[in-house]
């Protein structure tokens, strides 16, 4: 029984098609809880509509026999519907942390519908996947020179994860060089320090932050509603670096994990100059 109606779950999980292609909508949903407490038999999937705007993958939502959860539903119909030379688009070039860190994700999600790598097992959870080798490749061919001088300071190997690599791409900020060639810009990689501009997105929608972020102890910041959702929905812990976090008005229900901080979170007002 899901604790959403109908309606709420397709205001929720609906897909806005000229903003977010199939894979990254597939992983947003994932993300906004699909996977958690929302089961579905056919009859209920049928009444949801077009959720995909994608025909193919609408119908194959609800023509699943049985009770399934809706983000299986989902991750399943994308899957059967599309093959993976259909569903991405191979990225010759990323221009800003919010293209490269898309494009990462588009490519793990394909890589687990797709790629028979042990990645597969992580349907269920795609923050918890490998960067394959075929992933860490397309993915560096495509960082413009200011991020691939950061990239070459890390070294690939087999347990690298990706959401390490999300990380280390959010703590990247370009930096101008003295003086400036080809209208490129150097970067630097940001080490404990995580203020920014009202400009920056947010990690968890990649929308701007705005003037009035909700920042975590860690120094990590987010809008305070998709910080909201994501702890008490999704995960306790920080969606960048994984530290255990509380927002003010929580109380941990569990210990944090073995060698985990407990992080509160408080409401930070930038200053205007």
């Amino acid at each position: 029984q899901s604790p959403f109606s109908l309606q709420e779950i397709r205001e929720r999980f609906t897909r806005v098609p000229d903003q977010q292609s199939l894979l990254l909508w597939l992983y947003r949903c994932w993300f906004a809880g699909a996977n958690v407490d929302i089961f579905l038999d056919t009859s209920e999937a049928r009444q949801l509509g077009p959720l995909a705007q994608d025909v193919a993958v609408d119908r194959g939502i609800w023509r699943r026999a049985g009770t399934h959860s809706l983000w299986r539903r989902l991750a399943w119909s994308v899957r059967e519907a599309h093959t993976e030379r259909e569903l991405l688009a191979r990225r010759d070039r990323w221009n800003s942390e919010v293209e490269g860190v898309e494009y990462l994700t588009e490519l793990t999600m394909a890589d687990i519908l797709f790629g028979h790598t042990r990645n597969s097992r992580f349907l269920d959870d795609p923050d918890g996947a490998y960067c394959t080798w075929h992933i860490w490749e397309a993915f560096v061919s495509g960082a413009p020179p200011p991020y691939a001088e950061a990239l070459a300071s890390l070294t690939w190997d087999g347990e690298l994860k990706v959401l390490k690599l999300k990380n280390f791409i959010w703590n990247c900020t370009p930096k101008p060089s003295s003086p400036p060639r080809d209208g490129f810009s150097s970067v630097e990689t940001r080490r404990g320090e995580h203020a920014a501009s009202g400009d920056d997105p947010c990690a968890i929608c990649h929308e701007e932050l705005g003037g009035m972020p909700c920042e975590l102890q860690c120094g990590h910041e987010f809008h305070r509603e998709c910080i909201r959702m994501w702890l008490q929905e999704s995960s306790s812990t920080c969606p960048i670096c994984r530290d255990y976090a509380v927002l003010p008005a929580d109380v941990p229900e569990r210990p944090a994990r073995s060698g985990a901080k407990c992080y509160g979170a408080k409401a930070w007002k930038r200053s205007v100059f």
